[in-house]
């Protein structure tokens, strides 16, 4: 989804993941105008719009400005990117394998960064500048991996969240030169290691301090060196994005939550994190492009309550999507207390035929059958049949999986490998 905003919002971009960007003009109810150019990514730098625009490859072809109208294309010089070594890469020694998937623009208060996390390069475009002041070339990441980089007044900042879980935060100058790092590059104290567990966002605050945000805490660090000034308190399951609210204010929002925090950093000041839990409607499903993991969504679904009389059954249907790549098994799962009671009994028939089921932890029935191809519809229906009377939520959860080894004398075992689809609604069975 691309989202910009110009002239204090009067103008707003707005575009779908068929990378076509729109005008939607003034309080969103100005007729819509059609952006003249597909772009990948696209983010505002004060009166003007910078974008990117990718091949079929997904490589970064253009870099570009325009103004509010999107007419005047302004492609920007690309430089030769400058080898910087971070140490983390699994390719040392080696040549470095490449796998491009797209590029992601991020803006902090010294200017905007073009990440490739598949070919490893970063640039830098200084507020207001014509052209990249320089750019970094580093060991692409891996699918898994997730890359965040924002502008320092030194360089730019670079928060890597290896397989999800092996986080650092490395500082670079723009001629290659490591500023900083966390944990520190010839630190052997698996306690440093410890401390960077699970990354979950950067922000960049001003010129000498920045925010770390990992799984259990928030790490204030000093820039260029990156030393632990302050550890607050906090809990981050989910990757977070920062943006800015106002002078030494920012909005925190985390991945799959409502939640919404406001962050205050006078200088001078101790930092604060202000929780403002908004539900807000989810509104239709957006458009994807670029998933590299399997995605299940539902296309026809219902969350609405379902009753059951004795001695009639009822059938819930749905029906599923994988809008990623394709998955090696698929896993049904119906959960709720009503199961594990035997208030009901459950049977469930996948893309048509039945799918035997197994108890699991006395709340849960699981079906495992075969993958599902990319882009393809799959049926389900889950059938309740009364045994005796009682009220409950229920769930019920479509997950792409893949068979991994536990061990060398162990069984193989299904692991989710991608996005699932759960739906939750009430049960009542009369």
């Amino acid at each position: 989804m691309v989202l910009a905003a110009l002239d204090e919002a009067k103008n707003v971009w707005v575009g779908s993941g068929d990378r076509r960007v729109f005008s939607v003009g003034a309080g969103a109810s100005a007729p819509v105008q059609a952006f003249p150019r597909e772009c990948f990514d696209l983010t505002t730098d004060g009166d003007r719009l910078i974008g990117t625009v990718v091949d079929g490859a997904l490589k970064l072809t253009t870099l570009f400005t325009t103004d509010g109208f999107g007419q005047r294309w302004e492609p920007m010089t690309l430089p030769k990117p400058v080898p910087a070594t971070h140490g983390y890469g699994y390719s040392e020694g080696r040549p470095h394998r490449q796998s491009p998937d797209g590029a992601f623009l991020d803006t902090s208060p010294f200017g905007i960064t073009v990440v490739e996390k598949g070919r490893g390069r970063v640039y830098v475009v200084r507020p207001g500048a014509a052209q990249p002041e320089g750019a970094l070339q580093l060991e692409p990441g891996h699918e898994q991996d997730i890359w965040r980089a924002l502008a320092t007044p030194n360089g730019v900042l670079l928060l890597l969240v290896i397989n999800y879980r092996q986080t650092a935060l490395l500082h670079f100058a723009l001629d290659g030169t490591l500023l900083g790092s966390i944990p520190e590059s010839d630190d052997e104290d698996e306690d440093a290691d410890e401390l960077t567990w699970g990354g979950a966002g950067v922000c960049v605050l001003d010129a000498a301090r920045a925010l770390l945000f990992v799984q259990d805490k928030t790490l204030l660090v000093s820039l260029p060196g990156l030393q632990v000034l302050e550890t607050l308190v906090g809990e981050w399951t989910h990757f977070v994005s920062v943006t800015p609210a106002g002078p030494d204010r920012w909005w925190v929002g985390a991945e799959d939550s409502d939640a919404l925090f406001l962050l205050t950093a006078e200088p001078g000041h101790p930092l604060r994190l202000h929780a403002a839990n908004r539900p807000v409607s989810p509104g239709a499903p957006l458009m994807h492009v670029g998933y590299k993991t399997p995605a299940i969504h539902w296309t026809e679904h219902t969350s609405a309550p379902l009753a059951v009389a004795a001695p009639v059954a009822e059938t819930w249907r749905a029906v599923v999507r994988n809008d990623g790549t394709a998955c090696e098994a698929v896993r049904v799962r119906v959960s709720g207390v009503l199961v594990g009671a035997r208030v009901v009994d459950v049977s469930v028939r996948y893309r048509g035929q039945p799918l035997p089921m197994v108890e699991e932890h006395r709340v849960n029935l699981v079906g495992a059958t075969a993958g599902l191809e990319a882009g393809a519809n799959a049926e389900l229906e889950v059938t309740f049949k009364p045994r005796s009377e009682g009220s409950g939520s229920l769930t019920i959860t479509v997950e792409p999986c893949s068979w991994q080894w536990q061990g060398k004398d162990e069984p193989r075992v299904l692991a989710v490998t991608g996005h699932p689809a759960s739906a939750q609604f009430l049960l009542t069975v009369e």
